[in-house]
This record gives structure tokens, C-alpha cells and sequence, in this order.
């Protein structure tokens, strides 16, 4: 099964998109919407208003994230070869949790982050001075106008100007106007176009306004949440070992990948409201952690275990969910 995973052949293409179709079979041909209001700011609100559509347009947007993992690492060469786990292992992440099935801000806020930092990693071919970094910050701030919280993610574009590039001046400014520029678009829209300026003050007391209650999550996916972070654990020292042996850029944007895990298991904690949705932008770095394992693992036998495992977890929790 493993080696079947690993290669680059068009039929695993079909698996894996078969695999997403069944474990969102309970609500595609639904229209049911989203209770997800309150995690959404003002351009998510417009996106929610299309309820006939909801159930399709974020399975779809959950497959093009999908298709984003498999080009970031074709594009850096993560995992040292051309394969399609990174998007099965995201479909098997985000498929064993049916409690987040339809359509929400946080899959939008996936998209965005992942293309950020695509631009981010490509940041670190060169060591000249970068214009992704106004892009990157504008593609956060943008994100932010459909999820409150992606404004946190910030922190990983100024720690990366401080610990890993030469120091240019000029990208800490390039930061902050991208960051900058679409809050003043939507200044402007609000000023010129609806005539409510005060609207954006309001819009900055919705992103910083911090949920401390505890989400009420259902029996599987707190299994499955438990289950996927241990098998992580289990395989983490693997993967450190294979950081290790990487060329410094690539061993940079693991350790990217890395921070942003724990930036997004300590937005978590600090707002526990976040979960599960939260879960969107978490299976991104935890789905690379996964991927490494299984494409450069030598004991196949193990491999196919852990994998099939894997399978058995999102099992588990589908019939854990429904019964």
C-alpha cells in the first residue's frame, strides 16, 4: 500500500480524491450551512450568503488545499521526491474529522496561509532583498478578513526577518505596508462605498476579540484530534533527523513549518474557542510531518503500518461520529 502512495502515477490522483468524496459523503449532496458565523469577519459574511453552494464550495476548496501541498512540494523539494502524500495525508487529516464538514472561514484562512507561505520559502532561494514579504503580509491581512484570528500568523513573517534573513531594513517596511494596505482598502471601501467609516474600528474588535470558553467538541473528533497528534509525536524524532540532513534553506522552511505548529497549537490554547476549525491550519504542517515519514521511511513493512493506521484512525472516528 505504501509504495502504491508513493509514486507519482495519475491513479493515486483518483484514490485520493475518491478517499476526500467518502469521508465528506455524509454532507456533499446536502444543503445544509454552516453554524460557523461567529469565527467569520465581514468578507466571509458576503461567502456565506451563497448557501446553495456551501457544501460543494468548501469541498472543492478542500481538494485546491490539497493540490497547494503537493506544488509547495514540488516547488522546494521537501520531501527530496515528487509525490502526492502531502495531499493525502491532509485529505486523511481533515476526513477524520466530519464535525467540520462544511463550508467555514478557516478553510479560506488555509488557502491563504499555505500560498504565504509558498512565497515565504521562496524568499530563502536567494539571499538579495525580497519583495514577497509586502505580498506575504498582505495575503495574512487579507485572510484576516475572513478569519479573525490569522492576524497571529504575523509573528512567523517578523520572526523569519529577524533569525533568517541578512537583515534587510527595507523588508521589516515591505512587511508592515503589506500588512497595511488592505485595511486601507477596506477603509476606503467603507468610507466611499457604504459611507460607514466607523466600520473598520468595529472590524479590528472583531479580530481581537478573544473566546476563552472551551469548544463543545463531539466524541470523535476528540479521538481523532488525540489520535493524529500521538501518531505526529510518535514519528517527530524521525522527521527531525531527516531536517537534519537537508541543505539550509530547506532545513529553514521545515523549521518554518514547525513554528507554525506551535504557534497554531498556542493560538489553541490561548483561545480555545478556535477549535475545531483551527484544525484546517494545523493539518497543514502536521500533514508535512506525516509526509516525510512515509516517503523516506526504509522498512516498507513499518511504513505500511503507521499508514494504514492512518486509515484505521479516520475509520475509527467516521463510525465513532454517526453511531
Amino acid at each position: 500500500m505504501l509504495n502504491f502512495f508513493r509514486s507519482y502515477k495519475n491513479i493515486v490522483i483518483v484514490v485520493i480524491i475518491l478517499t476526500g468524496i467518502m469521508t465528506w459523503a455524509h454532507v456533499l449532496g446536502k444543503s445544509e450551512t454552516a453554524d460557523f458565523g461567529k469565527y467569520g469577519t465581514f468578507l466571509y459574511e458576503l461567502l456565506a450568503n451563497v448557501s446553495s453552494f456551501q457544501v460543494w464550495l468548501s469541498f472543492i476548496l478542500f481538494l485546491v488545499i490539497a493540490v497547494m501541498l503537493v506544488f509547495f512540494n514540488t516547488r522546494m523539494s521537501l520531501i527530496g521526491k515528487i509525490t502526492y502524500l502531502p495531499a493525502l495525508c491532509y485529505v486523511l487529516l481533515i476526513g477524520g474529522v466530519p464535525e467540520i464538514h462544511l463550508f467555514n472561514p478557516a478553510i479560506i484562512a488555509a488557502i491563504f496561509l499555505i500560498a504565504g507561505f509558498i512565497l515565504l520559502a521562496k524568499s530563502f532561494e536567494s539571499e538579495q532583498l525580497s519583495y514577497s514579504f509586502f505580498t506575504v503580509s498582505a495575503i495574512i491581512s487579507l485572510s484576516t478578513f475572513f478569519y479573525q484570528y490569522m492576524y497571529v500568523y504575523m509573528l512567523i513573517v517578523w520572526l523569519i526577518l529577524a533569525f533568517w534573513r541578512p537583515g534587510y531594513w527595507r523588508e521589516w517596511i515591505f512587511s508592515i505596508l503589506g500588512f497595511a494596505f488592505p485595511v486601507f482598502l477596506a477603509f476606503c471601501w467603507f468610507f466611499l462605498i457604504e459611507d460607514d467609516p466607523a466600520r473598520i474600528g468595529t472590524f479590528f474588535q472583531e479580530i481581537f476579540k478573544v473566546n476563552r470558553e472551551i469548544s463543545e467538541l463531539s466524541t470523535s473528533t476528540i479521538f481523532f484530534f488525540t489520535f493524529s497528534i500521538v501518531l505526529a509525536v510518535i514519528i517527530f524524532g524521525y522527521t527531525l533527523r531527516f531536517i537534519g540532513s537537508k541543505k539550509t534553506a530547506i532545513r529553514t522552511v521545515y523549521y518554518i513549518l514547525i513554528l507554525t505548529a506551535i504557534i497554531t497549537a498556542g493560538m489553541i490554547f490561548i483561545i480555545p474557542d478556535m477549535l475545531p476549525l483551527a484544525w484546517y491550519l494545523l493539518a497543514f504542517p502536521i500533514s508535512f510531518i506525516f509526509s516525510i515519514y512515509l516517503a523516506n521511511v526504509r522498512s516498507l513493512r513499518w511504513g505500511t503500518i503507521i499508514l494504514a493506521i492512518f486509515f484505521a484512525g479516520v475509520i475509527i472516528s467516521h463510525v465513532i461520529y454517526f453511531y
